[in-house]
């Protein structure tokens, strides 16, 4: 298990760095995180969720930095309802205790990189949670506003707090989860009052690509979850009637698939690629929570891939269910004895059945330079994808088996359409790069109401 935490959080935390967005890019290398435990793999393909958090190793006590905004001016009306909430959490209502951390604030804000001004400081957050944690958030009201986190056991008091971390909060909904070695600790998501707060999981992914999903009210108004009991698939939505703010995946369940997954290619389709393969299976089932005999994990393409250190692998690897569909990923690895990995958020979705499904994705990257790449993985007997904007044909791409590959810069949105050799249409689907803030998603897109 220990192994394979370190693995899914090397990817987790190498797939901040190489999203298609500069903005992603930038923000991953201002905030890099060090953690010792597990990351939760739900961030793999969703770079930026809520806020962003410099987590400090164990043992180390830095500061957070300074800064114009940090401790003066007004929040942006993206932030404000978030800051204005009531405190969350089962020690919401003890007054004396969120007075104590106020308290403690005050008396040195220097410590925590937050204002001195009682006024200016908000408690989002403050309980006990699952993994026998204690965790309160508190954040400054100011034109660029800090979360701090403060934790320790359970019962700690507030004086005793640790600060662990801190993020900025650019986004109205606070995604946050910890969990050690075993699996073990707490997911949690709020934000902004006032919306009904629902949850969802176990969903079904049926043959044609579509998911099916059922609703449930969350009284509470925020979503709370050990990480060792989390069901496959949960993803919150916030929402005052149509109108949906936010919806996402909660955190992933953090599931260990035993056995080892044939690398060799559907349909023939590249070439086999067995660490690629293996590291993709691992991370799919650790995030998606979908293991049992009902599922089956194929390879929908592999391949060779020149990394840096010479040539590696990539696979794309989908975990077939009973209803014929499913989610996939694509990760490449590298020459490494232990590889490190990498992948796209454009590289990850959902399926239907793989007989019918065409993939489009822009390729992973081992540095800052995004490639032009963008690879198709069609039905076997697709001869051709061509590339449609409107009614006008952007471009044709000839494929052999089913696979083939174009240099198209981006950012492109359009319908990717293949066709076999008597010209019909076998399989199609919508691609779009995510550019400026636009989610990821992982493998349901996220969904950004604000």
């Amino acid at each position: 298990m220990t192994r394979l935490v370190e693995v899914l959080g090397d990817v987790a935390e190498q797939a901040k760095l190489y999203d298609v967005t500069d903005t992603a890019i930038r923000v991953a290398r201002r905030r890099k995180r060090v953690r010792k435990t597990a990351v939760a793999m739900g961030t793999m393909v969703a770079v930026l969720v809520g806020v962003v958090a410099f987590v400090l190793p164990s043992g180390s006590h830095p500061r957070p930095e300074g800064g114009p905004g940090r401790l003066d001016g007004e929040p942006s009306s993206r932030v404000l309802p978030l800051l204005e909430a009531p405190t969350r959490g089962s020690l919401k209502d003890d007054a004396a205790f969120v007075d104590a951390v106020l308290d403690r604030v005050v008396d040195n804000p220097s410590a925590v990189g937050l204002p001195g001004d009682r006024a200016r400081l908000r408690v989002l957050f403050a309980g006990d949670l699952p993994g026998n944690r204690r965790l309160v958030l508190v954040a400054g009201v100011t034109a660029m506003p800090r979360m701090v986190h403060l934790t320790g056991p359970a019962m700690t008091a507030a004086k005793k707090l640790e600060l662990t971390g801190w993020s900025d909060v650019e986004d109205p909904v606070v995604r946050d989860d910890w969990r050690n070695d075993k699996n073990q600790g707490y997911a949690l998501l709020f934000g902004p009052a006032d919306y009904e707060v629902s949850v969802s999981d176990g969903p079904r992914y049926m043959d044609d690509g579509t998911i099916q999903r059922t609703w449930g009210p969350e009284p509470a108004g925020y979503v709370v979850r050990d990480t060792s009991t989390l069901p496959r698939g949960l993803r919150v939505r916030m929402s005052k009637g149509d109108a949906v703010f936010y919806e996402g995946i909660l955190a992933p369940p953090g599931t260990v698939r035993p056995e080892r997954i044939d690398p060799s290619p559907l349909y023939g389709r590249g070439k086999p690629a067995p660490r690629a393969a293996q590291v993709a299976a691992d991370a799919l089932a650790y995030s998606t929570g979908l293991v049992g005999p009902d599922v089956q994990y194929v390879v929908l393409w592999s391949d060779e891939f020149v990394v840096p250190d010479g040539v590696g692998q990539i696979a794309t690897v989908m975990a077939v269910t009973e209803q014929g569909g499913g989610p996939y990923i694509t990760i490449a690895t590298d020459t490494s004895p232990e590889p490190n990995s990498r992948n796209h958020p454009t590289g990850a979705g959902i399926a239907g059945n793989p007989e019918h499904t065409v993939i489009a994705m822009r390729m992973p990257h081992f540095d800052d330079t995004a490639p032009d790449t963008l690879q198709i993985v069609a039905p076997p007997q697709a001869v051709r994808v061509d590339l449609v904007k409107g009614e006008e044909v952007l471009a044709t791409v000839p494929l052999s088996n089913g696979i083939g590959r174009i240099e198209l810069p981006g950012p492109l949105q359009l319908t990717v359409r293949a066709l076999d050799a008597q010209g019909k249409v076998v399989a199609q689907r919508a691609f779009a790069d995510l550019t400026g803030n636009q989610p990821s998603g992982g493998y349901e897109p996220e969904i950004h109401g604000w």
